[in-house]
């Protein structure tokens, strides 16, 4: 029998997870709910350790992103859209679960909370313009928020990792010429 939130074609998690039965709907319905109420969306996220779903999720993200980058740059950053989203994911949970050691839950929980922002940044980071300005909103707010909820922290030791990482990516950005 299913507990509440679960149903056979739920990886594992509950109304917030990846349905596997509806890719495309489960897609956009992930991505009104995080960007329309994210404190809602984290508050339901499962603090399970099960990595399937934020990594499908962040799979399927890299297949706009690299249909955008093609039209934008060509197939190699194309290729990068598709491949990158996983590990940089991995690398940006490790930041934030080091700059917030002593929360509640551990790094792949840490992980699946930084993997949907991530996951809805990927598409929009081929547009030009709008990839640092939704890139420091991901880093600087959209995670550490996410971090606050799900690993039940204060703000106050999420916000400035977070702030940190925006300011390292601005550099980024006034280094290489916007």
């Amino acid at each position: 029998m299913a507990k509440r939130g679960y149903t056979r074609d739920t990886i594992r998690g509950g109304a917030s997870e990846w349905d596997v039965s509806r890719p495309f709907l489960s897609y956009l319905r992930l991505l009104g709910r995080l960007l329309a109420h994210p404190v809602a969306f984290f508050e339901v996220l499962p603090r399970v350790s099960d990595p399937r779903a934020p990594a499908l999720f962040l799979a399927f993200s890299g297949v706009p992103a690299a249909v955008l980058w093609l039209l934008f740059q060509g197939p190699y950053p194309a290729l990068v859209a598709l491949l990158a989203p996983l590990p940089l994911s991995l690398v940006l949970a490790a930041v934030f679960h080091l700059g917030t050691w002593g929360g509640r839950y551990g790094y792949v929980v840490t992980w699946r909370t930084a993997a949907y922002p991530l996951g809805l940044f990927s598409p929009l980071a081929a547009v030009p313009g709008v990839r640092w300005v939704v890139g420091v909103c991901v880093v600087a707010v959209l995670i550490p928020v996410g971090l606050a909820v799900v690993r039940e922290l204060p703000a106050r030791r999420t916000l400035p990792v977070g702030a940190a990482l925006a300011a390292g990516l601005l550099a980024a950005f006034f280094a290489g010429g916007g």
